[in-house]
């Protein structure tokens, strides 16, 4: 069974079928993460530390296809840069393997944030 994750609204997003109070992802199947990867790239500097860098391309063709709520994504254009982090962030959660603690962000299933533009 997979994981989901989910980022409760604190402004609900109107669409087609009333208020949506909250973003639903999906943890991406076997053969989505064959054909797309992973959604950053880690690499080292001379001095041994490592970091990440992410694949914005990777993570869109991600979040079209394991956002479950809303049913169109055309509906997360009405949200601001705070809920495309989060929802970014529960994203690339499903990749670590240990929970991201970055900036107050969490991988685990609920997170809260505001849909205000």
């Amino acid at each position: 069974m997979s994981r989901t994750a989910t980022i409760q609204l604190s402004e609900p997003i109107i669409g087609h079928s009333g208020p949506i109070n909250a973003i639903v992802l999906r943890e991406p199947t076997f053969d989505e993460y064959i054909e797309h990867g992973d959604p950053y790239t880690v690499g080292e500097t001379e001095g041994g530390a490592r970091f990440a860098a992410e694949k914005p391309e990777t993570i869109r063709a991600y979040l079209d296809a394991c956002i479950v709520e809303p049913k169109s994504t055309n509906l997360l254009s009405k949200c601001g840069v705070k809920v495309a982090k989060e929802v970014k962030a529960a994203l690339i959660g499903f990749f670590r393997d240990e929970p991201e603690t970055a900036e107050g962000s969490t991988a685990s299933p609920t997170t809260s944030s505001s849909a205000a533009t």
